[in-house]
């Protein structure tokens, strides 16, 4: 997990990237697989309000749950992201936007040893100017808002070299999806150890 950056634990970096990998499927059980088999992520940060140290048990658990977590995520848009005008599919974008989005709400429910999967209720997306084929793309994901069973995270599709916004939404996801029960239990089992490890 080297190509992951951040100051996520390892082992956070690693189950984050298993439910990313599992989410994504394959071309036979998912839809978009062709394109999410391509993205990567490269980045996986918490950032807390305060400084840990010196801090009760009951003070570190508060400022745990008011973290924020952001994942970083790159892609180069080819033809098949496409429409007819070489610029990415607003269909694309959005299954861009679900998937990494995602990634930091998962980051968030590992780092607080919560359920950070759900099923998507709302997605609002601002098209702020064409992404053409060719271009490499950094989608950056915050945690918004996370508390029981709604969830809120905001991503933005930016050139990667020149930082440029091309795309930016929020996206809200809701605890739920039988699925998934299993996957939630095993990862919150995983976080749970690797807590107690730091």
């Amino acid at each position: 997990m080297a190509h992951i950056q951040g100051n996520l634990p390892l082992a956070m970096k690693e189950e984050n990237e298993r439910f990313f990998r599992h989410f994504v499927g394959t071309p036979q059980t998912s839809y978009g697989a062709d394109v999410g088999k391509n993205i990567k992520l490269t980045g996986a940060n918490v950032f807390l309000p305060v400084e840990l140290k010196e801090l009760t048990e009951a003070e570190v658990e508060k400022a745990k749950k008011n973290a924020e977590t952001e994942t970083i995520c790159e892609i180069e848009v080819t033809k098949d992201m496409c429409n007819i005008y070489g610029t990415l599919h607003g269909g694309c974008a959005a299954y861009i936007i679900d998937l990494c989005s995602s990634t930091a709400i998962v980051c968030y429910g590992l780092y607080t040893a919560t359920d950070g999967t759900g099923v998507s209720s709302s997605m609002n997306i601002h098209w702020h100017r064409p992404i053409t084929v060719g271009k490499k793309l950094k989608i950056i994901s915050n945690t918004v808002f996370v508390d029981g069973l709604i969830r809120n995270a905001k991503s933005e599709l930016r050139d990667l070299q020149t930082n440029k916004l091309y795309v930016s939404a929020v996206h809200s996801t809701l605890a739920g999806g039988s699925r998934t029960a299993a996957l939630r239990k095993s990862s919150k089992e995983k976080a749970e150890k690797i807590n107690a490890k730091l």
